[in-house]
């Protein structure tokens, strides 16, 4: 989906049916920000996101989150769509390192 050596800003939306026969819409989002204080690395702002659109109901409950802002950096919402505010810290330092578990994550769905 995303080039090798891309430009920023990257926006990508898209849909994928799942595993389960449901409908996600995934969304990619990076850019530069001048909010250095929240984005340290760089001001990089990067958000990976899954949402399911829940085919009972209008209801859509986000399933992946990968972003990063401070104090965490680059971090999962490991309890989705149950508890917003868990997080697992990730070691990668990178976008395209996070844009690597997104991918792998979605791919399970």
């Amino acid at each position: 989906m995303i080039e090798k050596n891309p430009k920023l800003p990257i926006n990508i939306t898209w849909t994928k049916i799942g595993k389960d026969k449901e409908l996600y819409r995934i969304y990619v989002d990076i850019q530069i920000t001048e909010n250095r204080k929240l984005y340290p690395s760089f001001g990089l702002k990067a958000v990976f996101k899954a949402i399911r659109l829940n085919s009972s109901s209008r209801n859509k409950e986000i399933v992946i989150l990968i972003d990063n802002h401070s104090p965490y950096g680059f971090h999962e919402h490991d309890k989705l769509p149950r508890i917003h505010d868990s997080r697992k810290i990730l070691t990668e330092q990178n976008w395209q390192e996070a844009w690597g578990i997104f991918q792998k994550k979605i791919k399970e769905l």
